[in-house]
C-alpha cells in the first residue's frame, strides 16, 4: 500500500465514523417523558374550510376527530380573515374588544398603519390589547412556546412566551413540528406547558386555486402528513393519550370568479377620504371631516345588489363590529363570490389575465356556510367519539384556560363549548 494512502487512512475512516454517528443522531429514539403536566397544543390549519375533513379525508386529523370530539362547525368572528381570528381564539374576545379588527388597519390614536407585511408593527404591542392564552399562562406561572401564532412575536402587556420564533414562511412544516417537539423535550421545570404551531398551506391554496381544486387537497393531505408527524412524536415520547390537542382553523374559504368584481371607485371620489384600506372582501373608508355622509349617500345610491354600504354605528350587531375606533366610520361588504376593487388594481389584474382564474376569498359574513372553520379536541381532558353542535371561536379561549387549570382574564366567552367538549366540568 503506498505510503501516502496509510498515511491518510486513519483520518478517512474518523471522518466515516463521525458522519454516521451524526447520521445515526438524527434517528436517536426519544426518551420517554414521565412528568408532564397538564398541556395543551393548540395547531391552526389556516384557512381549512369545515367540510374539507369529508371532502378530502384527510386520514389523521380524522382519526384525532372521531376518537376525541369534534364540533361540526366553528364559527369564526367577523370579519372572517387571518389576524382578526387567531387572536380572538386566543383571547376570546370580538376584534372590536382586542384590537385587531383587520388585516390591514389605521389607529388615529397613534396616527400609525398596521399591515401584516409591517414587521415594526405587527411586533408592537400597542395594537394587540386584550390577553392571549400565552400571556395568561406566563402571568400565572406556567411557561408558554409558539411557532408562529400570529400575535407571538411581540410583547403583550409586557410579556412574551418564555419559547418563540419570528416568523419565516419558509421554514417547512417539519421543522415547525419539530420544535414544538424539542421544547416537550425540556425538564420539567423548563417545558412549556402550553404550545401552538401554525401552518398556512391550506389558505395559501385555497387563495391561488379555490376550495374545490387539486390543489387545496394537496394542502390538505400535506398538513394532515405533518399532524401525523406531530402524533408520532408524542408517541414515542409515551405522552400521547396525555397530551391535549386543539386543532382549529381560523376561518373557510369561499370560491370566487375575479370576473364578479364590484369597481367601487366608480362609485364615489376616494380623495374625500383620508384612506381608504382596499381589500376584496371588505373597504374600510375614513372620511375626510364633513364628507362622511356625501359618500355614504353616493354609495347607498350607486351600489349594485352585490354589495352594501353600512355606516360603523349601523352594522349588524351579530357582527360584534362597530365600537372600536380603529374600526372604519364607512364599511363596503360584497356578496359572497364578489369581490371588491378599483380601477387601478381591476386594470392590472385584466392585464395579467387573472380575471380568468378559479380563486377562493375570505372575510365574507361569518355565518355563511364556506366561513365555516374546524374545531377538533383529543386527549384526557376532552370527552371521546363525540361530535358537539357549533359554537365561536370566542369560546376557545376558556376551554383552554380550564384545562391548564389558569384564572382566564375578562373575555367574551362563556363556558357553553366548554362544558359540551371537556371530560369533567
Amino acid at each position: 500500500m503506498p505510503k501516502n494512502i496509510r498515511t491518510i487512512l486513519p483520518w478517512i475512516f474518523g471522518l466515516v465514523c463521525l458522519l454516521l454517528a451524526v447520521s445515526l443522531s438524527g434517528f436517536a429514539q426519544p426518551k420517554p417523558i414521565k412528568d408532564l403536566q397538564p398541556t395543551v397544543i393548540l395547531i391552526s390549519l389556516d384557512g381549512f374550510r369545515f367540510d374539507y375533513l369529508q371532502k378530502y379525508r384527510p386520514a389523521n386529523l380524522n382519526a384525532l376527530a372521531t376518537d376525541g370530539v369534534r364540533a361540526k362547525w366553528m364559527t369564526p368572528s367577523f370579519p372572517s380573515k387571518t389576524f382578526p381570528n387567531h387572536y380572538t381564539i386566543a383571547t376570546g374576545l370580538y376584534p372590536q374588544h382586542h384590537g385587531i379588527v383587520e388585516n390591514n388597519m389605521y389607529d388615529a390614536g397613534f396616527n400609525a398603519v398596521f399591515r401584516l407585511d409591517d414587521r415594526k408593527e405587527v411586533v408592537n404591542s400597542r395594537w394587540w390589547l386584550g390577553e392571549p392564552i400565552w400571556v395568561t399562562a406566563e402571568k400565572q406561572g406556567q411557561r408558554s412556546a409558539s411557532v408562529f401564532y400570529p400575535g407571538t412575536e411581540g410583547e403583550i402587556a409586557g410579556i412574551r412566551s418564555s419559547f418563540w420564533k419570528k416568523y419565516d414562511s419558509k421554514l417547512a412544516n417539519d421543522e415547525r413540528v419539530d420544535s414544538i417537539l424539542s421544547w416537550l423535550d425540556l425538564p420539567r421545570d423548563q417545558r412549556p406547558t402550553f404550545l401552538s404551531l401554525y401552518f398556512s398551506d391550506t389558505d395559501d391554496a385555497g387563495h391561488a386555486f379555490g376550495p374545490i381544486s387539486n390543489e387545496t387537497k394537496n394542502a390538505v393531505l400535506k398538513v394532515d402528513k405533518d399532524i401525523g408527524r406531530l402524533v408520532r412524536g408524542l408517541k414515542a415520547r409515551e405522552i400521547f393519550s396525555q397530551i391535549n390537542l386543539i386543532i382549529v382553523s381560523d376561518h373557510g374559504m369561499a370560491s370566487v370568479n375575479w370576473r364578479n368584481a364590484i369597481v367601487l371607485d366608480k362609485f364615489f371620489d376616494p380623495k374625500l377620504a383620508d384612506r381608504v384600506f382596499w381589500t376584496r372582501e371588505i373597504v374600510s373608508i375614513f372620511p375626510k371631516e364633513g364628507k362622511e355622509d356625501e359618500i355614504f349617500q353616493a354609495l347607498k345610491r350607486s351600489l349594485p345588489p352585490q354589495a352594501r354600504v353600512y355606516l360603523k354605528a349601523e352594522m349588524p350587531a351579530r357582527f360584534h363590529y362597530s365600537q372600536s375606533p380603529r374600526i372604519a366610520p364607512l364599511l363596503v361588504l360584497p356578496a359572497e363570490g364578489w369581490i371588491l376593487t378599483n380601477r387601478r388594481a381591476f386594470a392590472e389584474m385584466e392585464s395579467k389575465g387573472e380575471l380568468k382564474k378559479s380563486r377562493g376569498g375570505h372575510g365574507y359574513d361569518n355565518l355563511l356556510p364556506s366561513m365555516r372553520a374546524i374545531f377538533i379536541a383529543h386527549g384526557p381532558a376532552f370527552k371521546q367519539r363525540r361530535v358537539v353542535a357549533p359554537f365561536a371561536n370566542i369560546q376557545v379561549y376558556n376551554i383552554m384556560t380550564r384545562i391548564l387549570g389558569l384564572k382566564p382574564a375578562a373575555n367574551d366567552g362563556d363556558y357553553g363549548a366548554a362544558n359540551s367538549v371537556l371530560a369533567r366540568r
